[in-house]
């Protein structure tokens, strides 16, 4: 895969995240997004975590939540263009990655959705293309 393909992929896929995090940040009551009818089977709601909805938390566990979602989008932005190479961030891409990638599995855990699949591919991906690399640097 061609150099620049994998930073854009890395800004868009936080871009995404961080733009999630800020909607559960400021509208954290806010109603969650009607499923397509096809997907009816599904008994979660797109945008509403399942866990903090189920154990009846209120705004600040999903404040928290959307926090999750902007800390991970936001480390993977960084990633993203520390791969592409600003020298602010280009050493230190590969654990921001990293932390990128673990902080949006827990966010997806927490707000699972099937629209959220490939979002979890991705940051497995990132995962596993980065552990290593960390690991043996620290």
């Amino acid at each position: 895969m061609p150099h620049a393909v994998v930073g854009i992929v890395l800004v868009a896929h936080g871009l995404i995240t961080t733009m999630i995090g800020f909607g559960s940040m400021t509208n954290p009551t806010s109603a969650a997004m009607p499923a397509p009818s096809w997907l009816a089977w599904w008994p979660g709601t797109l945008g509403r975590s399942w866990a903090f909805d189920a154990l009846n938390l209120g705004s600040g566990p999903a404040m928290i939540g959307g926090l999750l979602w902007l800390v991970a989008g936001l480390a993977l932005v960084g990633a993203g263009v520390g791969w592409l190479g600003v020298s602010v961030v280009s050493d230190q891409w590969q654990l921001l990655a990293l932390v990128g990638a673990m902080l949006g599995l827990a966010a997806l855990a927490l707000y699972f959705h099937p629209f959220y699949i490939i979002a979890i591919v991705i940051d497995i991906v990132i995962l596993v293309s980065v552990w290593g690399r960390v690991v043996a640097a620290r």
